[in-house]
């Protein structure tokens, strides 16, 4: 008869963090390469173009992933629980918190495209905000790492098509840093199939311990 640690499998090497990490954002357009993999045999592969990091996040807060499950419940007569239940709808998103002044930033936060915005000689910019935020698509990447070097671990999602549905309040003091707090919903994307992609990336060996099988 097997001991209660004999029937245990647990791994203390694969308990991951999001110890560092980038939010990478594009405006979303048709034509725009997939991202499939993190690495290849060189190390890690090159964005596609025209990615940008929104900078600085906050650390307590990192990136919060979310996924609403939404059902239906079928009640028959004499039955106290559903005798049926059906997915009707998921929806996933992601929230972060940016801490750099930058147009990107501005950008997500307000809803607002500053491409055509221009410094003049004095040093001045300035624009606008909206009375509705535009309603604009992007692709968002974040990506993170897990530990260094060889032992190195990377973990993604790729949202091929997401919008920013709300922004947070923003202070102003000699405190604290101005913040920028947005929630994006993740929509499927008609030519990378998915709303969500999840990517891993790290040595055979690391995969291997995941319960993952090399590819034939």
């Amino acid at each position: 008869m097997p001991s209660f640690s004999d029937l245990q499998n647990h791994v203390d090497s694969l308990i991951r963090k999001g110890a560092t990490g980038s939010v990478f954002v594009k405006r979303h357009e048709s034509s725009d390469a997939e991202i499939a993999a993190l690495k290849d045999a060189t190390g890690l592969l090159a964005l596609p173009t025209g990615y940008t990091d929104v900078g600085n996040i906050t650390k307590d807060q990192g990136v919060s992933w979310t996924r609403e499950v939404e059902t239906s419940d079928v009640m028959s007569l004499g039955s106290a629980s559903p005798t049926r239940t059906d997915i009707v709808s998921v929806t996933s998103g992601m929230s972060f918190t940016m801490q750099e002044s930058k147009r990107q930033a501005f950008e997500l936060h307000e809803g607002v495209d500053l491409s055509t915005v221009t410094y003049d000689v004095n040093g001045n910019i300035s624009w606008d905000a909206p009375d509705l935020p535009a309603d604009t698509y992007y692709r968002v990447l974040a990506l993170f790492k897990d530990g260094e070097g060889a032992d190195a671990v990377y973990l993604a999602k790729w949202l091929p098509r997401a919008k920013v549905i709300d922004t947070g309040e923003q202070s102003w003091n000699q405190q604290n840093e101005i913040q920028r707090p947005v929630t994006l919903r993740a929509f499927v994307d008609d030519t990378a199939g998915t709303a969500v992609r999840n990517l891993w990336a790290g040595s055979t060996a690391r995969l291997t311990a995941m319960g993952f099988d090399a590819a034939v």
